[in-house]
């Protein structure tokens, strides 16, 4: 626990005497995932906004780089951005602290299953509103049962969503039933065609999603070399990726030595307009390739088994018919990352047995042919 963590007490006090909204008003909803976690959000967040009442607003409180896919969201739907890693800083806290409890917001709902009570439950106690609601934290945790007690002070509605490994939509999706008392088929992993950003014409181009956060689950440059070649020429083919990614790996640089060949950096909404237009996308599990799965865009994803379950490959009743999963069935699948078999070539065990052939076949296929 940080020293500005330890005087949480000290500052929920003085938030007594900082003026409020007299009455309690509007939602609030707290996430401080990522942006990959975004888009899997942005398919159940209009469940969400019908916690509003007449007149009400509501917010997304949640990461400065996750609200990058803000354009992915409800229109009516509000930003609040913060820095949950400066929260250890005290004069950055009390700010945030005196700001959202000047809001004075009759609901805040924490749509985070893995959260940290010195971050986003200490902003949502501070904030005082008159109702909460979050899920039963994971049980794989030592302390389990020292953040279920964290987990019941801050929640009025604490809701058990079920078992560890479990597809995030699905998640949400019975966390929306219960607290809005209304039971509805989960919605496929698509967005609605009203909030689809525009698309740019782009005929005859091939997406590439390389890169991965988690570096085990990326497969080696020389296959997406092959696949390169397997596309026709006068193809157009768009390596996408942050900067940062090309920087860490320079290796990828020399696919940018072929002709059809083009590095996009783009950010998440030029991103998106470029795969509405697209051809095909072809990835790892990486925000961008499920970027372009919920924007209905032909995808082939190259996953790991470590999270086979929960989450990659997509639940099938999400799962939309625009995706295909190559991945290898394994004992220990569902793993979340906790790898027991050594690293071979770099890679996870599960991501170095990918038919890497049938995959770029697959390609080649998709897009007419190429060199033999």
């Amino acid at each position: 626990m940080s020293f500005a963590a330890m005087l949480d007490p000290v500052l929920r006090f003085l938030l007594r005497y900082k003026s409020r909204r007299k009455r309690a008003e509007g939602i609030l909803l707290v996430s401080s995932r990522g942006p990959a976690e975004m888009v899997f959000l942005s398919a159940v967040l209009s469940r969400f906004m019908r916690l509003a009442g007449l007149d009400e607003s509501v917010t997304l409180l949640c990461r400065p780089d996750a609200a990058g896919m803000a354009f992915l969201f409800p229109r009516l739907l509000k930003i609040r951005k913060i820095e949950f890693r400066r929260l250890d800083d005290l004069e950055y806290r009390w700010q945030a602290f005196i700001d959202l409890h000047a809001q004075h917001y009759r609901m805040i709902v924490s749509l985070d299953y893995v959260r940290e009570h010195d971050q986003d439950e200490a902003l949502i106690l501070a904030a005082d509103p008159a109702e909460t609601a979050g899920m039963v934290p994971p049980p794989y945790k030592r302390n389990y049962h020292q953040r279920l007690e964290e987990s019941e002070k801050v929640f009025d509605i604490l809701f058990d969503s079920g078992p560890l490994r479990q597809d995030k939509i699905l998640r949400w999706s019975k966390f929306a039933d219960e607290i809005l008392d209304d039971r509805q088929q989960p919605a496929l992993a698509l967005l609605p065609d009203s909030q689809l950003p525009p698309a740019e014409h782009l005929p005859e181009t091939i997406v590439f999603f390389p890169f991965s956060g988690v570096k085990q689950r990326q497969i080696p440059m020389e296959i997406w070399r092959q696949m390169a070649e397997a596309v026709p020429s006068h193809w157009r083919i768009l390596v996408a990726g942050h900067r940062n990614d090309f920087d860490r790996n320079p290796e990828y640089m020399a696919l940018m030595a072929q002709p059809n060949v083009t590095m996009e950096t783009s950010g998440f909404d030029r991103l998106a307009s470029i795969l509405l237009g697209s051809r095909l996308s072809v990835g790892v599990d990486t925000a961008g390739l499920h970027l372009a799965v919920l924007l209905g865009t032909p995808t082939l994803c190259l996953a790991s088994a470590a999270y086979a379950g929960a989450g990659v490959p997509y639940d099938e009743r999400v799962a939309p018919d625009n995706v295909q999963f190559v991945y290898v069935p394994m004992e220990c699948q569902g793993c979340l990352g906790r790898c027991k078999f050594p690293l071979e070539d770099g890679m996870y065990k599960c991501v170095a047995e990918l038919d890497t052939k049938a995959v770029v076949d697959y390609v080649r296929a998709a897009t007419g042919g190429g060199m033999p």
